[in-house]
């Protein structure tokens, strides 16, 4: 692809409405199975048998708390009305698949992800927010309202509302419509179920008063009456854990209730940068409740810190299993990890549940890096979102050089929990600050930022119509057809007596850069090793040892960058065979023939960085181009004759990998003022 790079800007949100026929569309210019336990047979609570009479004839809305019920409410539905068709509507691919396989028993009941259901409505598969967004578009210019050519459903039920967006709710009314029209207009009764205070998802223009108001935003497509019903007893957290949220977190409200028993929530006051001694402290725990019952949650598992230095002595020192997920917007990987202790963010763990959650970060530290938007008076969602994932034991680790979050009550903290100290320091936790810090918004820029995170938290439409606008993309060859895809595993046994698996994506990518940049140039800097003669001959000569070797220093290379050895250690026995030779040749044929020409004038993995000043704020953006190619003479070094290459083994390209492939441009051209060319290859 020939882009070219224009300045741009993010435009502010802006909310407006759309009209189909006599029907009314709202929209926004933007756009988690449990783990652990055996479930007892089947048997609905009471307020679960209410609303499963209550859908008979009229809409409801259930407020429901973490862990209280929400797919044996769409169980007790199903059982409640065998002579009615059910459809229920789902988020999470994971949990729609748990969901289904729970309700197989039920005929007539189907399980859709809002993806899924889109996917039949629209008569084509919707692989993400962006197609979404481009195909409901669509129907706003035809101004048609789509067929549902499915059996019709009697009662709808809608699931976590509170992460809707405009983009879901319009998709949301569209279904309803056509399930309506396909029953020949008699309409179907709706089930909304959720909890605003696991609203988490603000950075995709999520908002809780889809639910909160459901009544009024659902009224105009349906014509019966809403019932409020609230799910309130966890059947997931004990009433010890119960009563440390409400009464620490919460103010004293009694948003949740229990009676379940289990232990007191453990706080763990230290010194976070001791890894060693807080190691120590965790490491029974988990191995009392087994590794593939624990989960270890932060606010960001990937920023260099001492979550990396704690890890690593529960690996090296406490000899645990464990997974580090590549990144923190990837969802979780169940094969991976099975067995291990996992590592988290808030927002990757939402929709699951470990018997031992340890929670790091959820001090005053929290509202100067991830809510300073947010008033500090009261819980943070993200917060009570990771509060309410434990079985049986919470722990949180409290890091002394950090204040408790002024919406805690420490009176209350040391009445609910039981407060271990591996500090000298023999006085109480300090008081937190009173509340009322002013709100800081507006832009925050970090100390560096990397071409990669840069479109993190954009949301799809915004870097649709960035492409769109800014830029010029000749798209050279299509895509090629699925039987001419490299199949290159993404995960690979382990430890097979053990059940351990490990994500190699990552790595995959980095050794394909590998073996051109090592054929071409007799160098290895895409491996953080810039120095020749870096390959045994003999290995030269073994195409299988090469590969292998190609592959441990990848992964070895990706622990050093990321400060986590778990995949390492995890991986000291292992072969490294996954890749095959003749794979990995084909991969670089490919790319030779694109280069050709061009090998003597190769520049791998190229570091480039700028200062930016952004009211009165100051960031490195920095980045590594995967080939510069410059085919300029010594004496005329010409932006225009210089080429980025930025190199992917992905299914399919994305305006991310645009976006970031041009933020190296930027950065290669800076000084000059010209852009060099840019070319973005899928192998």
């Amino acid at each position: 692809m020939h882009l070219l790079l224009s300045a741009w800007f993010r435009q502010p949100t802006s909310y407006y409405t759309r009209q189909i026929g006599s029907s009314r569309f709202f929209t926004r210019n933007h756009s988690w199975l449990q783990s652990v336990g055996t479930k007892p047979a089947f048997k609905p609570s009471s307020q679960q048998l209410r609303i499963a009479k209550l859908c008979a004839d009229q809409n409801v809305v259930v407020s429901a708390r973490p862990g209280s019920g929400k797919t044996a409410t769409i169980e007790a539905i199903a059982a409640a009305h065998p002579d009615k068709r059910i459809g229920s509507i789902l988020f999470s691919k994971r949990l729609q698949s748990e969901t289904s396989h729970r309700l197989n028993k039920y005929h007539n009941s189907d399980v859709y992800t809002f993806h899924g259901m889109a996917g039949v409505l629209l008569g084509q598969v919707v692989p993400s927010d962006g197609a979404l967004i481009k195909l409901l578009e669509n129907i706003d210019k035809c101004s048609k309202l789509p067929r549902w050519t499915s059996t019709p459903f009697d009662i709808i039920v809608l699931d976590e509302f509170q992460d809707c967006n405009p983009e879901t709710f319009w998709l949301v009314e569209c279904f309803v419509r056509a399930n309506n029209l396909r029953k020949g207009g008699q309409p179907a009764r709706i089930v909304v179920l959720g909890d605003e205070r696991q609203s988490i998802y603000r950075f995709r223009g999520a908002d809780p008063r889809y639910l909160t108001l459901a009544p009024e935003v659902l009224g105009p497509i349906s014509p019966y009456p809403f019932a409020e019903v609230q799910l309130g007893n966890s059947f997931r957290l004990s009433s010890s854990t119960v009563q440390f949220i409400n009464r620490v977190f919460l103010g004293g409200e009694q948003y949740i209730s229990s009676s379940k028993r289990g232990p007191k929530p453990i706080v763990l006051r230290c010194n976070i940068w001791d890894s060693l001694a807080l190691a120590r402290a965790i490491s029974p725990l988990v191995k009392r409740y087994k590794p593939e019952n624990c989960v270890i949650i932060a606010p960001s598992v990937r920023t260099r810190g001492p979550l990396q230095e704690l890890i690593n002595a529960l690996t090296q020192v406490c000899d645990l299993p464990i997974h580090v997920p590549p990144d923190e917007e990837t969802p979780l990987n169940d094969k991976v990890i099975k067995g291990k202790l996992c590592i988290s963010t808030i927002h990757q763990f939402k929709g699951r549940e470990r018997k031992l959650v340890i929670l790091l970060g959820i001090d005053a530290s929290y509202f100067e890096f991830f809510g300073r938007d947010l008033p500090d008076d009261s819980c943070p969602n993200e917060v009570f979102v990771a509060l309410t994932r434990s079985l049986q034991q919470l722990v949180l680790v409290h890091n002394d050089e950090s204040k408790m979050m002024p919406c805690v009550s420490l009176d209350s903290l040391y009445d609910t929990a039981k407060i271990v100290n591996l500090t000298t320091i023999r006085t109480k936790i300090p008081q937190p600050d009173l509340p009322g810090r002013p709100l800081e918004l507006g832009l925050m820029l970090p100390k560096s930022c990397g071409a990669r995170e840069i479109t993190r938290y954009v949301q799809g439409d915004a870097l649709d119509k960035i492409v769109e606008r800014h830029l010029h993309v000749d798209r050279i060859a299509p895509p090629l057809p699925r039987h001419e895809h490299i199949n290159i595993r993404n995960v690979v046994p382990s430890d097979l007596k053990r059940g351990f698996y490990e994500s190699v994506s990552d790595i995959n990518g980095l050794v394909i850069a590998a073996a051109l940049e090592l054929a071409t140039a007799g160098t290895l800097r895409s491996l953080g090793r810039p120095s020749k003669g870096e390959v045994d001959e003999t290995l030269s000569k073994c195409p299988e040892k090469l590969v292998a070797w190609l592959c441990r220093k990848a992964c070895e290379y990706e622990a050093s960058l990321s400060g986590y050895l778990p995949r390492v250690i995890q991986m000291k026995d292992h072969k490294y065979d996954w890749i095959k030779p003749e794979d990995l040749s084909l991969a670089r044929r490919r790319l030779d023939s694109e280069l050709v020409g061009s090998a003597r004038k190769l520049d791998f993995e190229v570091e480039m960085q700028q200062q930016f000043y952004i009211d009165g704020q100051e960031t490195q953006l920095c980045g590594r181009a995967d080939i510069v190619n410059n085919s300029a003479t010594e004496s005329n070094d010409d932006m225009d004759n210089r080429t980025i290459w930025e190199i992917k083994f992905v299914l399919s390209l994305s305006n991310e990998h645009i976006i970031q492939a041009c933020v190296y441009a930027y950065l290669s051209g800076s000084e000059s003022g010209k852009l060099p060319r840019i070319i973005l290859y899928n192998v």
